[in-house]
C-alpha cells in the first residue's frame, strides 16, 4: 500500500509523531511517503497513494497554517481518498480536555471544508527548553491554567495507542 504522509509541526513533536507513523508503517508491503506540509506541492498526485494520513499540532487553538493551506490547496483530491487526521494537542493529555481536542479538528474541518474519513487526537509535549519567556507564561496562564504544575519537558504522546489507531486505520482502507 502507498501511503502519503503530509505534516505540519511548530516544536518538532508532530514531525517526530510523522517519523514514528512512517516508521511503524514502513514494510510489510507498505511504503510511505513522508512530507513537511512548508514544502511546495503543486504538482503532488495524491491519486497513486493508497491513503493519505495528516498531522498538525495545536497551537493558539488552531493547527499549521501551512498544513491548512495544503488541505484547502489539495482539498478535492484529499476528498476521493481515505484520509486519516492527526491532530496533535495538549489539551487531550489532560483529564476532561477531549471536547477541547475535538473542537479544534471540529474547527479545522469547518475552516477548511474538509472532512477526513477518520481523526484521532494524539497528545504532544512540552518543551520548555524550547520556549522564551512570553511563551513559558502563556503555557503556565493559559495552556495549564488550573492544571497541575509542569516545569521541565514532558511528552504525552501514547505509542503504543498511536500504533493501534494506525494498524485500524490502515486494515480498514
Amino acid at each position: 500500500m502507498r501511503i502519503l504522509l503530509v505534516y505540519g509541526t511548530t516544536e518538532g513533536q508532530t514531525r517526530k509523531i510523522a517519523k514514528f507513523c512512517e516508521s511503524h508503517l514502513t514494510g510489510s508491503d507498505n511504503t510511505v511517503e513522508l512530507l513537511d506540509s512548508r514544502r511546495r506541492m503543486s504538482d503532488l498526485e495524491i491519486s497513486k497513494f493508497d491513503c493519505v494520513i495528516l498531522a498538525g499540532s495545536v497551537h493558539q487553538r488552531h493547527h499549521q497554517e501551512s498544513l491548512t493551506n495544503f488541505v484547502i490547496a489539495h482539498k478535492k483530491q484529499l476528498q476521493e481518498s481515505p484520509t486519516l487526521f492527526i491532530s496533535v494537542s495538549l489539551s487531550i493529555a489532560f483529564e476532561g480536555g477531549e471536547k477541547e481536542a475535538q473542537k479544534y479538528v471540529d474547527d479545522f474541518a469547518e475552516y477548511t471544508g474538509f472532512q477526513p474519513n477518520a481523526t484521532l487526537l494524539v497528545a504532544g509535549a512540552l518543551k520548555f527548553d524550547q520556549y522564551d519567556y512570553y511563551m513559558n507564561q502563556i503555557v503556565e496562564f493559559v495552556v495549564l491554567q488550573d492544571r497541575s504544575k509542569i516545569t521541565e519537558d514532558q511528552e504525552f504522546t501514547d505509542w503504543e495507542t498511536l500504533e493501534e489507531e494506525l494498524d485500524a486505520f490502515v486494515s480498514a482502507v
